[in-house]
């Protein structure tokens, strides 16, 4: 039987250097980025976990569609960094910025494949052939396949952002464990500030509670006329990247965003038996890499981790040299992030997790 792990954290937490290391061993099967993708960009989570059983066929549906809100940002050119298919042409690739990009073709094909648009074409039958069963049991069944593929004795699926959404992953998979990344919410809200996949779902936010509907599911637009022109730039139809790029961000924001996600996040981490969550601090990856790396992998394969010393020397060279950017603010901006901060470092600190 494959083994289930899933990856979690805040986003911006350094989870997708987890990904990138976890990639190198052959017995695991890094799965990067799928619930972040397949449901939007968080904005459609209850689509991909519905109440009622699901086939193969609706699975397919959902991990193929080319969704609105990432695929706009490919066609202004302001995708996230993480995106690895080559949607900016030339070859032999099959989609491109105007086409739009499947869900899983984003980044957790391109992750496991040099051939991404061959993957696709090997995986539709396999997936529109799966029995009925939950949501959770189908996804753990296109891991599987994947997992088998490639000779792996583990999948773990990581996707930024997954905190959000551990209770419905515990309920979904109850026999799978935990990793949880944890990085000091100072840095990850300057770099939350600065990410444009954060940019949108927060715009995504706004548009909301303006609009009272979701714009990139429904055209009704009763109250356009009280939006500003820069909100109303950012509608889908109407949708400006010189607008995108000067919305702002503020890090206090961005702390107060991290901080409700750790209080979410940890209480229902909580429900889990310790031999079900390891919890790792981002940065003891950068400071003591061989401990934390190695910590890592016996706890995704705890029956044999392999020749685990040349492991941990090869996911060492994707390391780089800790450093600290929150401290070098200004004092008002610091303090202001540290106060936002501050509720998601008393949580963790009730849990014996220090900076």
């Amino acid at each position: 039987m494959i083994d289930q792990v899933f990856v979690v954290g805040t986003g911006r937490c350094g989870s997708t250097l987890i990904s990138n290391i976890l990639r190198l061993h052959p017995r695991i099967a890094s799965i990067s980025e799928f619930f972040s993708f397949i449901t939007d960009l968080g904005c459609q989570v209850s689509t991909a976990f519905p109440s009622h059983e699901v086939d193969g066929v609706w699975l397919w549906r959902l991990i193929s569609t080319a969704w609105p809100r990432q695929n706009l940002m490919i066609r202004h050119d302001v995708a996230m960094d993480e995106v690895l298919y080559p949607f900016q042409g030339g070859g032999a690739h099959r989609f491109d910025r105007n086409s739009g990009v499947p869900a899983i073709s984003q980044v957790t094909l391109p992750h496991l494949s040099g051939e991404p648009d061959a993957l696709l074409d090997e995986l539709e039958p396999l997936v529109c052939a799966l029995p009925n069963g939950t949501p959770g049991t189908l996804f753990a069944q296109l891991f599987e396949l994947l997992a088998v593929r490639q000779g792996s004795d583990v999948w773990v699926e990581r996707s930024g952002g997954s905190l959000r959404i551990a209770h419905r992953l515990i309920e979904h998979f109850p026999r799978a464990r935990f990793v949880h990344i944890v990085r000091d919410g100072r840095d990850v809200a300057l770099s939350m500030s600065k990410h444009h996949g954060f940019k949108m779902v927060l715009i995504c936010f706004q548009l909301l509670e303006t609009l009272g509907v979701d714009p990139f599911v429904s055209m009704e637009r009763r109250w356009e006329e009280d939006m500003s022109d820069d909100l109303a730039s950012l509608l889908p139809e109407t949708f400006s990247r010189e607008a995108f790029l000067d919305f702002s961000t503020p890090p206090p924001l961005c702390g107060h965003y991290w901080s409700g996600e750790i209080l979410e996040g940890l209480s229902t981490l909580d429900s889990l038996p310790k031999d079900r969550l390891l919890t790792l601090r981002y940065e003891d990856f950068l400071t003591d890499p061989a401990q934390t790396i190695s910590r890592l992998i016996r706890y995704i394969l705890p029956a044999d981790p392999g020749d685990e010393a040349a492991f941990v020397r090869r996911a060492s060279g994707l390391l780089r040299a800790p450093s600290t950017r929150w401290i070098h603010s200004e004092e008002k901006a610091r303090l202001q992030l540290e106060d936002a901060c501050q509720p998601g470092f008393s949580s963790l600190s009730a849990r014996g997790l220090q900076w």
